[in-house]
């Protein structure tokens, strides 16, 4: 079982403004841990689903803005976030993060552009998926109808022969369920990576 941790030699995440290191993979699994290099800041408002983020300022100094209130850091302090309330940071700092639970896919809502951290006013859309996206990724009883259609029809595709599925209306239908298939998948920011982290597979290589 291993106890320490170190920061991985490259970036796990990175922004506009920051820079962010995932410890682990951590033991208590229900817990993420990252350092953070802030250099402008988060590059969006957001409103976390369900995680408490708790901030811990080791050098420098900046501010959060949270539910619309302005909160000047520096070291030595610390910042508590919880769900359903819009924040972002802003500064020149180094954070330690503490994230229960552990980070998913969906968890975050971004609300607007961090003017700070970009350095002007944005037009440019959210990285919160299209209408559609969030349509399909709608649970009925903790289950995903549309996972269900999507399951069925690759069974159903795998197992005709090749001279039907390439058939015109086959095509389509078939051209149909992979843009389903493409607004249904959540696209996020991973805060984990297990790049090289896989040793015997390292050493196999």
């Amino acid at each position: 079982m291993r106890y320490t941790h170190s920061l991985p030699p490259v970036p796990s995440f990175d922004g506009r403004g920051l820079s962010g290191y995932t410890f682990g993979p951590l033991q208590q699994k229900d817990l993420d841990v990252y350092y953070v290099e802030v250099d402008g800041g988060h590059d969006t408002f957001m409103v976390s689903r369900k995680l408490t983020r708790i901030y811990y300022v080791l050098d420098e100094n900046g501010y959060f803005t949270i539910d619309n209130c302005k909160y000047d850091v520096s070291s030595g302090m610390l910042v508590e976030v919880p769900p359903k309330v819009e924040y972002s940071y802003s500064g020149r700092m180094k954070l330690v993060v503490f994230a229960r639970p552990g980070w998913f896919a969906g968890n975050d809502t971004h609300t607007k552009w961090n003017r700070d951290a970009i350095g002007h006013e944005s037009s440019a859309p959210l990285p919160n998926g299209s209408r559609w996206s969030r349509f399909f990724g709608l649970r009925v009883l903790g289950k995903s109808p549309i996972g269900a259609f999507l399951r069925f029809n690759r069974l159903g595709w795998n197992s005709l022969p090749a001279s039907i599925t390439s058939l015109a209306p086959l095509r389509r239908y078939g051209d149909f369920s992979h843009r389903v298939a493409q607004a249904q998948g959540r696209r996020g920011q991973a805060f984990s990576t297990y790049f090289l982290r896989n040793r015997p597979a390292l050493e196999l290589v």
